[in-house]
């Protein structure tokens, strides 16, 4: 009974440890390795990984899903919102919202949000904040925020389009309302040559037996184990 009671302790804690959290979630910033062929976290966009702000055609935009196809490319500074129904959308202004089963019907509940650069030899891009809101509820659902000055992005991995070169891990809906209206909004500084890309992709799928199922599975293992056991002694 202790044994079984501390292995149900031990789940329901860890239940609770991966359970998406009802605050805002603090995104991580990783930069693409310099792999042959590009690691696949990455991109490409065109394996469905819409887009939600880019200064480029997105040729493989699912069906009904929208982008802010943003133009000047460069610029001293961008602040530029997502939009469900392409078009250029100015700095500082809201587009059109997408919802959550709209979202989740193309990458799931759990997604991580891309950048590609595009840049010269200057290296001068900054990223300031990058945020998905939930104008619902009128929360933000994740965020990442540069320190003063900006995180340098000027120095890409993928430099040009198609594969991403910045990754911002990780966005998740579950439990969230499928009608709520999302935003997506990105604030980056000293753009130079061609526009940068925001896209999102689906985490992938864990290796089955793995997380909290596997545990329950390796647990109850070691349960039946202990009782064989005792019976033995008897």
């Amino acid at each position: 009974m202790v044994l079984l009671a501390t292995v149900l302790a031990t789940a329901f804690q860890l239940s609770v440890a991966i359970s998406p959290a009802s605050a805002d979630t603090v995104l991580t910033m990783t930069a693409a390795p310099n792999t042959n062929p590009p690691d696949p976290l990455f991109g490409p966009q065109s394996t469905s990984a819409p887009c939600v702000i880019a200064a480029t055609n997105c040729p493989q935009q699912p069906a009904g899903f929208g982008f802010n196809l943003f133009s000047p490319n460069s610029g001293a500074s961008f602040d530029r919102y997502s939009t469900n129904n392409t078009g250029n959308v100015a700095d500082g202004v809201q587009g059109m919202p997408y919802t959550v089963g709209q979202i989740t019907g193309i990458v799931g509940n759990a997604f991580n949000i891309i950048m590609d650069v595009n840049t010269t030899a200057a290296h001068s891009e900054n990223l300031s904040l990058l945020e998905v809101l939930d104008l619902t509820t009128n929360t933000t659902i994740a965020h990442f925020t540069a320190p003063l000055g900006g995180a340098n992005v000027g120095n890409p991995t993928n430099n040009g389009n198609g594969f991403g070169d910045f990754l911002f891990s990780t966005v998740d809906f579950t439990g969230l309302t499928s009608t709520d209206q999302i935003l997506f909004h990105a604030q980056w500084q000293n753009a130079v040559d061609g526009g940068e890309s925001f896209f999102i992709k689906s985490v992938p799928a864990p290796i089955v037996g793995a997380g909290l199922p596997g545990l329950v599975l390796a647990c109850s293992g070691l349960i039946a184990l202990a009782r064989r056991r005792r019976q033995l002694v008897v």
